[in-house]
């Protein structure tokens, strides 16, 4: 019989169920058919209104409401104000996720998300006592200390300087495993030469590919920064991904471009977006980061969800794999300098990238 693997996850932002997706897909690559998955957005699917509508309230306050979402961030760093807050959720949805545990009585459990640990933690211990309990930190730098629970059975992190703010949060260090970023097994294998992947994308196989991603959800000031360097770089080429934004990509393929552009919305080919281009233009995205860093790929970051992802912007300038930049003009200007003949800074952010990976 299969041992059955329990997911907590909940959808705020694109990247804590991406992060479960791809443990279970390394766990069923090493160990086949002996694990079953389960996958568990458990505000959504487990609890009543009004907590089941919060994780729609995400995509406002990463985009347009970040100062909001920086207040939330900061207030909640306190840890009276947390474990109020974590106790009071636990009070109000106990019923019927004590109710979906007993129904699950998983073998192992993991929390991919950081209100989901302390609380978690408590759920086992009443439905399944001595089950196993992982937290996978998915923030690759900056650790809330509601991601750290001393009560887990291992808590595994993406880098050194995530595992040094989980132990001085109070996590024993000799719980810790540093164990880098979930990404899809997807990004391991990419062996295809540049200009063949790119002739299979109907991409100039001789002009330099910038890659534009917002995201999961297109957030971000994407149009403006393709505009820009549509109009000043004008030796490049263009694939931009708008994501589930339609409006975004309805507007972006309503344009007259000066360069060959490409406009996708959701993908799910981004190993090859990522092996055809030359220059990464994202926000600070954990996970894209990681997958830029595999693909050895140099990045500006545009943007950044104050709190949790001001600790990737300088992770990614320290280790010289990349540069940021708000601006659209400056965004393009940074462009047409590495890409100008002679410049070897680009070559040498490709090679840092693949140390960080």
């Amino acid at each position: 019989m299969r041992k059955r693997i329990l997911f907590l996850m909940s959808d705020t932002g694109g990247g804590h169920r991406a992060s479960a997706l791809a443990i279970g897909e390394a766990i069923e690559h090493l160990y086949p058919d002996q694990f079953e998955i389960l996958i568990e957005d458990i505000w959504m699917e487990h609890t009543r209104w009004p907590i089941n509508q919060m994780p729609h309230m995400y995509p406002w306050l990463s985009n347009s409401g970040t100062r909001w979402w920086l207040l939330l961030w900061q207030v909640t760093r306190k840890p009276f104000v947390w474990r109020g807050v974590m106790r009071t959720t636990g009070l109000l949805t106990r019923r019927k996720i004590l109710q979906f545990f007993n129904e699950v009585q998983p073998d192992i459990v993991v929390s991919v998300h950081p209100a989901l640990n302390h609380l978690g933690v408590e759920w086992v211990k009443q439905t399944c006592p001595g089950v196993p309990f992982y937290t996978v930190i998915t923030d690759m730098v900056t650790v809330h200390p509601s991601w750290v629970c001393p009560k887990v059975t291992r808590c595994l992190v993406s880098t050194l300087p995530a595992r040094e703010q989980a132990i001085a949060a109070g996590m024993p260090a000799e719980k810790i495993a540093v164990c880098g970023q979930p990404v899809g097994l997807k990004f391991v294998h990419q062996d295809e030469e540049k200009k063949a992947g790119r002739e299979g994308m109907n991409l100039d196989g001789e002009r330099p590919c910038i890659l534009i991603v917002g995201g999961g959800e297109g957030i971000g000031r994407v149009y403006d920064i393709a505009r820009e360097i549509s109009q000043k770089v004008t030796q490049a080429q263009l694939v931009i991904v708008a994501g589930r934004n339609k409006h975004l990509k309805q507007k972006l393929e309503a344009v007259a471009w000066e360069i060959p552009t490409q406009v996708y919305g959701f993908v799910q080919n981004m190993p090859e977006l990522m092996r055809a281009a030359d220059i990464l233009v994202t926000k600070a995205g954990p996970g894209t980061l990681s997958e830029a860093f595999i693909s050895g790929l140099p990045i500006i970051i545009s943007g950044y969800i104050p709190g949790q992802e001001r600790g990737n912007v300088d992770y990614v300038l320290e280790n010289e794999a990349g540069a940021y930049a708000e601006e659209p003009a400056a965004i393009a200007e940074l462009v047409d300098t590495w890409l100008q003949p002679g410049n070897m800074l680009l070559m040498q952010m490709k090679r840092n990238a693949e140390q960080l990976a």
